[in-house]
């Protein structure tokens, strides 16, 4: 493997990242009727998938290229980019449970 492809492959499992977390937030705000649940699921997944890609970088980058810079550069992109990112994450899932609130049927008994 080359640096192009390890620095690719980290954007394409960032993008996945980002992609599987938005899914399991919207699922969770639609199922719960609350844009916060959704949106706390969505930061810890976030989070977590990030955790675990940097970590793969890291390893994999090593082997590769003993130079820091591009290393440095790729995660702080993706670290700028997260809170926009949960951001409009955030305003999605509000504006998907909008109007949920009393269409939700309780049951007792």
């Amino acid at each position: 493997m080359d640096v192009q492809k390890v620095a690719n492959l980290f954007l394409i499992f960032v993008l996945i990242a980002a992609g599987i977390s938005l899914v399991i937030g919207f699922v969770v705000a639609v199922k719960s009727t609350n844009y916060k649940k959704g949106y706390i699921c969505t930061f810890i997944s976030s989070v977590v998938f990030l955790l675990l890609i940097v970590s793969w970088y890291d390893k994999a980058s090593s082997n590769i290229f003993m130079g820091t810079i591009p290393w440095i550069l790729n995660v702080i992109a993706v670290i700028i980019v997260l809170p926009l990112y949960l951001l409009v994450a955030r305003f999605i899932f509000k504006k998907a449970t909008k109007g949920q609130k009393g269409t939700k049927k309780k049951f007792t008994g």
